[in-house]
């Protein structure tokens, strides 16, 4: 009977973690930008083959949380700020501690001239440096080049990682490249006056919560199980 306990605390602990992320994504379906949350044993199950041993499924593994780095649909605001990348990549941001990476380009123009995000985190160059805007007369060419008053004057860094699944998320839409090497992306496309939207598949999302919350019923229908079973081995005892 305490195998039945072990497998009933294991099931409502993995499936109220897949609960939590789900509702995660779910409340940031307009958030543009977003990257969705996935848990990771899915990720891995989405390229498993053959049969899945009845003790898996009983007993589902740890739940971690990866993230999906697909891109959003491009929506187009007519804002010169707002900038998206066409593609893989990121945007170099510099923070308060070191360069940060983030697919939402929604910037506006400090006292400076830096463009910065909504925290005030200035974008960064090809090369390093803050991107900044001398005149009121410029554009950003689909490459990243800064044409300041008909003279390029920067181009806007994107940054790509091997292996994206390193990065560690942060608040705000922000990766830092903790245990990943940036580099600079090869032919990157950024489209100006558009901003990418959030990635959530607000059906499969649905789907996931609602059968992760039927799986939950089932760990309780086991642990109420297991009490009157108990409860009925202990009525039994006090008969002798």
């Amino acid at each position: 009977m305490d195998n039945m306990m072990t497998v009933a605390a294991s099931l409502i602990s993995h499936e109220t973690r897949r609960i939590e992320t789900a509702g995660q994504n779910l409340a940031n379906v307009a958030t543009p930008g977003y990257k969705r949350q996935i848990a990771f044993d899915d990720v891995l199950a989405a390229g498993r083959t053959g049969t899945v041993p009845v003790s898996a499924m009983l007993v589902p593994p740890p739940t971690g949380i990866a993230t999906d780095f697909s891109a959003g649909k491009l929506v187009h605001t007519g804002n010169p700020l707002d900038l998206s990348i066409s593609g893989s990549g990121f945007f170099e941001v510099m923070t308060a501690s070191g360069p940060a990476y983030t697919r939402l380009g929604a910037f506006h123009r400090d006292a400076d001239g830096r463009l910065v995000t909504a925290q005030n985190w200035a974008l960064q160059a090809a090369g390093g440096g803050d991107v900044v805007l001398r005149s009121g007369n410029w554009q950003i060419a689909s490459d990243g080049t800064l044409i300041d008053d008909g003279t390029p004057s920067a181009v806007i860094r994107v940054a790509t990682f091997t292996d994206p699944t390193q990065l560690e998320r942060r608040a705000d839409g922000l990766f830092h490249a903790t245990d990943a090497q940036a580099v600079d992306a090869e032919q990157p496309h950024i489209a100006q006056g558009f901003i990418e939207s959030s990635n959530v598949a607000l059906g499969n999302d649905m789907m996931q919560m609602m059968e992760a919350m039927r799986r939950v019923e089932s760990g309780q229908k086991l642990v109420h199980a297991y009490d009157d079973m108990l409860g009925a081995v202990l009525q039994r005892l006090g008969d002798m």
